[in-house]
């Protein structure tokens, strides 16, 4: 009797330790860490924009003309930095990348990547056609942008520690962007002289350094 006991106290262990449920951590989910800053002297005043101070926010966008073949498709990529608090706002603008919409609606992460790498020092362009733009607009809701045919000796820009990280959110293009530019604006009366006089006012943003992300 006693080693029956002992047998039915043994079945009973094992029946336990078949019970005993094994945990099953997940890997983690690779996150990309984005962050947004500007900083620089707009018409002889400091600006500066933070992410999360005052309400400041970045936000990427892209403008996309899908066309039939054989005529590629294009992408203008944008990176803002705004607040519903104020209406002071800085954003940049990087295009055009082609690729064909017929494969795809966007371009792949590859060309995507190769876009940025490959225009460190983009030519200033109108609309960011062809290269570079900035918009900056002012605490009046004024708008200023900067233009390709400007004959601002020192304007330049160039991009810097540029890198692609991914994760379940999107593809991503972070950047260090340093710029040198005079910005331009209509002035708001121009249109209402008779005959209509379009006067050019300006602003010159100098030492202007932006950190940010363009989104695929």
């Amino acid at each position: 009797m006693l080693k029956k006991g002992f047998l039915f106290i043994g079945l009973i262990g094992l029946g336990v330790t078949a019970c005993i449920k094994h945990e099953v951590i997940p890997a983690p989910v690779p996150t990309v860490d984005l962050y947004s800053h500007f900083q620089g002297t707009i018409n002889g005043t400091d600006v500066e924009f933070t992410e999360n101070v005052l309400g400041y926010t970045p936000v990427s966008t892209k403008a996309k003309e899908i066309l039939p073949p054989p005529t590629p498709s294009s992408a203008i990529y944008y990176a803002e930095m705004s607040s519903p608090n104020t209406m002071q706002s800085i954003k940049v603008g990087m295009g055009k990348l082609y690729w064909d919409a017929t494969l795809a609606a966007d371009p792949t992460l590859s060309l995507f990547n190769g876009f940025f790498t490959a225009n460190l020092t983009p030519n200033y362009s109108t609309n960011a056609d062809a290269g570079f733009e900035v918009t900056y607009r002012d605490q009046n809701s004024r708008i200023w942008k900067s233009w390709e045919t400007s004959t601002y000796v020192d304007q330049d820009v160039e991009f810097t520690e540029i890198v692609q990280e991914s994760d379940t959110t999107g593809d991503y293009s972070k950047f260090k962007c340093v710029f040198d530019c005079y910005v331009y604006s209509f002035h708001p009366d121009s249109l209402m002289l008779n005959p209509p006089v379009y006067y050019l006012d300006s602003l010159l943003i100098e030492d202007a350094t932006y950190r940010g992300w363009f989104k695929r």
